[in-house]
């Protein structure tokens, strides 16, 4: 079972209320879900959106207890506007996003995420559309090839993986996650006790999934649909992303008004006792913004 990361906090900033509405737009298992349903209780009321329809089904299961008190969409959290039309929600009381990807996610070998164990190179949340990484990795050239693992993956070695990618694929397509990661391994060390294709494997999520776009799309939104009060909490794992983050939090802070308030000078990192159940929570960054006002249109 997956451990939501950072789920006191989350609650704590969100003070979840009766009869309050809550977006969890990366529901997972349904972990943060279930916290702000048991906190919103007895008519507190979730809207579960994942873009995986795998977590989706698992979600809706395990929150099966909570009958008409939850809504669930596939949707991913960068459509918003789709989100609203869907549920007919304006405004939200508050609105969690977990950034990490699943541990179920990861222990599936047919969704290619991992290389512990062999599987197909997909890596797609939402595996009815879009590009896999196998597509990536048999078609981009080498240059895209090297600036997506040295932005996304920080891995030094990028220029030497691109280029040992593509001699690979010029003698066969590559298909699998355990033959990238050797070739991988071949041209780079770890280091850290990290796997050497730990980072490339990171970046080629984060390309197959737009991780990046998507969170800028949804932050151009997310103010708009937050009720007055109401609490904007974001987890993040990524260097890239927390910075997003901060800079979108920080801009609409700066609203005239001021109409939203940040609650979190720097990022909330997981305690100790946290991190010792919970080895996956080691890189989270949490940051919670409020909306206190409507905006001033005079």
């Amino acid at each position: 079972m997956h451990i939501p990361v950072l789920l006191n906090t989350v609650i704590g900033y969100m003070k979840p209320r009766d009869r309050g509405t809550y977006l969890d737009a990366t529901a997972g298992e349904g972990g943060h879900a279930r916290a702000i349903l048991e906190a919103s209780g007895p008519a507190g009321y979730v809207v579960c959106s994942d873009a995986d329809s795998t977590m989706l089904e698992t979600a809706k299961k395990n929150l099966l207890e909570f009958g008409a008190r939850t809504t669930f969409l596939h949707e991913n959290y960068r459509d918003l506007d789709a989100i609203v039309r869907e549920t007919g929600i304006g405004r939200f009381d508050g609105i969690i996003l977990d950034l990490g990807f699943n541990s179920a996610q990861i222990g599936d070998a047919l969704r290619g995420f991992s290389f512990s164990n062999d599987g197909p190179l997909d890596m797609r949340y939402d595996t009815s559309a879009g590009m896999t990484a196998e597509d990536v990795v048999n078609t981009y050239g080498q240059e895209k090839l090297a600036q997506i693992i040295h932005e996304y993956g920080e891995d030094r070695h990028a220029r030497r993986i691109a280029k040992a990618i593509v001699a690979a694929r010029k003698k066969a397509r590559i298909c699998s996650t355990a033959e990238l990661a050797s070739i991988v391994a071949r041209v780079s060390g770890g280091g850290h006790g990290i796997h050497p294709a730990t980072r490339t494997f990171q970046a080629l999520r984060i390309a197959v999934n737009d991780e990046l776009g998507n969170l800028k799309a949804f932050l151009e939104k997310a103010g708009d649909v937050l009720a007055v009060g109401g609490v904007l909490v974001i987890i993040s794992f990524h260097s890239l992303e927390d910075r997003i983050v901060k800079q979108a939090f920080r801009q609409l802070a700066l609203l005239t008004g001021p109409v939203f308030k940040i609650l979190t000078r720097k990022p909330v990192l997981p305690g100790p006792e946290e991190l010792r159940n919970n080895t996956r929570a080691r890189s989270a960054r949490l940051r919670a913004l409020q909306r206190i006002a409507e905006e001033d249109h005079r």
